[in-house]
């Protein structure tokens, strides 16, 4: 019982908190940035192409909403390393100029992978810069408890990315040390004709001294 009420307390003070509720944005008066990212790398080899994006934003987000003021933001780079971006960083220097108000993405790990341009994101979201976000795969909620939420997805966004990035390391050394040939070359082998690395037996022991 006594978890309960500690429970319950916590909930109303998160409530009294609560700043004036901004869920409901008039979309006639939002100049909207639609940002689309497809990576080249491995990180976002299950996500929709950029096209397919821009589409489902449509389909989803922009005109069953009469969304009207749309600028496209679109590039093919990872966002697992901030400050990277040139479309991203553009759309953010447009945010902090009042150029754009608004933000509509196809999931939050299009925005970002990892927490310095996540944390630009919400902090954007808390001061008013960007008045509404949306997404076609994701449903956000200006509040407290919706910009928790929305944080906690980047975090995972980021962890997905590591992990993924640490497995497909793990995979390439072990296959490499395996004799496979994984499109690098390692010093002191070479390629044969069956695409397995051997030993260079000119090179191979002076590689290993040095």
């Amino acid at each position: 019982m006594d978890g309960q009420r500690d429970q319950q307390h916590l909930l109303e003070l998160l409530v009294a908190g609560q700043p004036e509720d901004l869920t409901d944005v008039d979309v006639s008066t939002v100049r909207y940035a639609l940002y689309a990212r497809k990576s080249t790398t491995s990180e976002d080899r299950q996500a929709s192409s950029i096209e397919d994006q821009i589409k489902d934003c449509t389909d989803r987000v922009i005109t069953p909403n009469g969304i009207t003021k749309v600028k496209l933001y679109k590039e093919s780079r990872s966002a697992k390393i901030s400050d990277s971006r040139i479309e991203f960083n553009k759309m953010i220097q447009d945010i902090e100029a009042g150029r754009i108000d608004g933000v509509i993405a196809w999931h939050p790990d299009r925005l970002s992978r990892n927490m310095k341009d996540a944390g630009a994101i919400i902090d954007l979201v808390d001061r008013g810069s960007i008045r509404d976000l949306k997404f076609s795969t994701f449903s956000f909620e200006n509040t407290p408890a919706g910009k928790m939420l929305l944080g906690i997805t980047f975090v995972i966004a980021k962890q997905y990315s590591e992990h993924l990035s640490e497995s497909v390391g793990r995979g390439n050394r072990r296959a490499t040390e395996d004799g496979e040939y994984i499109g690098k070359f390692k010093h002191g082998y070479f390629v044969d004709e069956n695409r397995h690395l051997q030993r260079d037996s000119a090179n191979f022991v002076k590689v290993q001294r040095m």
